[in-house]
């Protein structure tokens, strides 16, 4: 399993990056703790609908998913980010960033346990996500991608300010595109803070 990532001294070949923090969660790094409550979330087949093949998966294709969220995040300096209530600290889900096809370029993706589903919540770190994906990536656009059936996801992206900008085939799947440009993005003065953190070397590892 990877490091545990900390705000420690920096390192050589160590990686900037940021965690999130709005009202009501917290978006950090998932460690290897996480495990147990994310599989508990992936095992739902309603949370699993529209995600990846459409079913839920097993705990090891979870650990392994999980990692590979790490791994990319140590690469690139962003991605998925463990999505964590503040008020008790449970795991939700995750929400961030991915990036599946250089056409489409980066992706916001997220994921939510069932039982806090129709609270906000989803739409409270998406909003995050697209503030960082502006004002700290610098992106010139950001891209959303779902299945055409997925009404609740797309209105959420809808109510981001994103704009249907077509279909298209990704990986043997029929998906929505939305995006919106940084041009169209408006903060909503809700609370957002992005604390600094220092990721190690993609290729550290530790049993």
């Amino acid at each position: 399993m990877l490091p545990l990532f900390q705000t420690a001294r920096a390192r050589a070949g160590a990686t900037r990056a940021h965690e999130l923090e709005t009202a009501r969660l917290r978006l950090r790094l998932f460690t290897p703790e996480d495990i147990g409550e994310l599989s508990r979330i992936t095992r739902d087949p309603d949370v699993m609908r529209y995600i990846g093949e459409g079913r839920p998966l097993t705990r090891d294709e979870t650990e392994y998913n999980m990692k590979t969220i790490v791994r990319a995040f140590c690469r690139r300096g962003y991605g998925r980010w463990a999505m964590v209530h503040k008020a008790g600290g449970r795991l939700l889900g995750y929400c961030g960033f991915t990036r599946l096809d250089e056409e489409v370029g980066v992706e916001l993706a997220y994921m939510l346990s069932r039982p806090y589903w129709g609270m906000g919540l989803a739409a409270e770190a998406a909003r995050a996500c697209v503030r960082y994906a502006f004002d700290t990536l610098k992106l010139e656009s950001l891209a959303a991608l779902t299945m055409p059936g997925n009404a609740r996801s797309r209105r959420l992206l809808e109510n981001l300010g994103m704009s249907h900008v077509g279909d298209r085939r990704l990986r043997g799947y029929e998906c929505v595109e939305y995006r919106i440009r940084r041009q169209d993005f408006r903060p909503d003065g809700a609370l957002y803070l992005a604390k600094p953190l220092l990721l190690p070397p993609p290729d550290e590892e530790t049993t």
